[in-house]
């Protein structure tokens, strides 16, 4: 297996995918690269699927090999001066792009396929990945409208942790690298707050308000200022925060939130937040994950 070094960034192909998904999976993973790492090449990974009998093993190394031709020249037509690797696997594509992602500064992935079963395998390639990615994973969705050029906004999730940094500095590099608009949205309720249920009707509501404003300031300080051009507006609603980005995400081109998911027995999962936005959202989607 090739390894892809840091600041990599890592796609994902699947033997059985037609050009549509893929073309638009590409595209974004390498304009985004161009500018997050122009000199670092771009990995390109295939899924030989088990499905297939033992006697079609060589038609479908073929194929995933004519695949990864037809991406690699994709990219090359696109953007000349990123370098390309191809690296095909026998098995599974979610453990192998979550190896990788422990060197590259993100993967993408497409969420649909050829076909319902298609569907079904890559539904759980993107699942397998953003549950053990060790960087940010971008899922393109075949179905998203991809106006061009698309001047909708990127959207994201604000909850004061570190991840949600991470989340905010993502959406940030590609908001003024797209040159579009950046909506930081941040949903709050009675679950963010320490009292129980029977003190709810005791709150200072004003007072709670004025801390959520004071946590959005606090994780959006600097940013106007190392960025003057980005156009930043800021969403504060008493609401839960998956439903909150959920309604702007239906004018957004990409969501980005970080995810906060684990478990002692499973170890790292995805949260409630980005689970919901994951299978929900319309959009392209960044989970931003910690490493590991």
């Amino acid at each position: 297996m090739t390894y892809a070094p840091t600041d990599a960034v890592v796609a994902s192909e699947t033997v059985t995918m037609t050009g549509g998904v893929a073309d638009h999976e590409y595209s974004r993973a390498t304009s985004g690269h161009r500018r997050r790492c122009r000199r670092s090449p771009g990995y390109h990974y295939s899924e030989a699927a088990l499905l297939f009998q033992n006697e079609f093993a060589e038609e479908v190394e073929k194929s995933a090999h004519e695949i990864l031709d037809r991406a690699q020249q994709h990219v090359k037509s696109a953007v000349p001066d990123v370098t390309v690797s191809c690296s095909t696997h026998p098995g599974p594509a979610g453990p192998a792009l979550a190896g990788l992602s422990a060197h590259a500064e993100m993967v993408v992935v497409g969420s649909t396929g050829a076909g319902a079963l298609q569907s079904i395998l890559t539904g759980s390639t993107v699942l397998q990945v953003v549950n053990r990615a060790h960087c940010p994973v971008t899922v393109f969705r075949s179905e998203a409208p991809s106006p061009v050029p698309d001047h909708r906004p990127v959207v994201v999730g604000v909850d004061g942790s570190d991840l949600s940094s991470l989340a905010i500095t993502t959406a940030v590099e590609f908001a003024t690298f797209f040159e579009v608009p950046l909506l930081a949205v941040h949903g709050w309720g009675a679950g963010d707050l320490p009292e129980r249920p029977a003190a709810l009707p005791m709150v200072n509501w004003a007072v709670v308000e004025e801390e959520q404003s004071v946590l959005m300031a606090e994780n959006l300080a600097g940013w106007r200022e190392k960025c003057p051009d980005l156009q930043l507006t800021t969403v504060i609603e008493q609401a839960g925060p998956a439903e909150l980005i959920l309604e702007y995400a239906r004018d957004a081109q990409l969501v980005v939130v970080g995810s906060h998911g684990h478990n002692r027995l499973a170890g790292a999962f995805l949260g409630s937040t980005s689970q919901n936005l994951l299978h929900h959202v319309a959009c392209l989607i960044t989970i931003c994950r910690r490493a590991s």
